[in-house]
């Protein structure tokens, strides 16, 4: 009777230590849920700082007439008066970058 009882309790012990290690809320489930904390506290100041960003844009925009107007040519591609624009079509010889080849294409 005693080793039966010892055997059930020992049993027990076994299987909450692994459901307290490998279960649906165990340790394990844990730091998942602790990795996943991190990378959203992460991507809340990635988007605090994109956010400050474009705050900063809209009150130039807002403000500064010469950000105004460099926006506007910017975006429709447009020149003053007297502007020559001069664009190059990119090399089609490979060219080399940290020690791999790229090709222009």
């Amino acid at each position: 009777m005693k080793h039966l009882v010892a055997g059930l309790l020992l049993s027990l012990i076994l299987y909450f230590g692994w459901l307290t290690w490998f279960g649906n809320r165990g340790n394990r489930a844990l730091c998942r849920v602790e990795d996943e904390i991190v990378a959203t506290r992460e991507h809340i100041q990635e988007l605090e700082a994109e956010n400050q960003r474009l705050a900063r844009r809209i009150r130039l925009f807002q403000s500064d007439s010469r950000y105004q107007e460099l926006m506007v040519r910017r975006e429709l591609k447009l020149i003053r008066e007297d502007e020559i624009i001069f664009v190059f079509k990119p090399s089609s010889a490979p060219r080399r970058v940290a020690g791999t080849i790229f090709s222009a294409q």
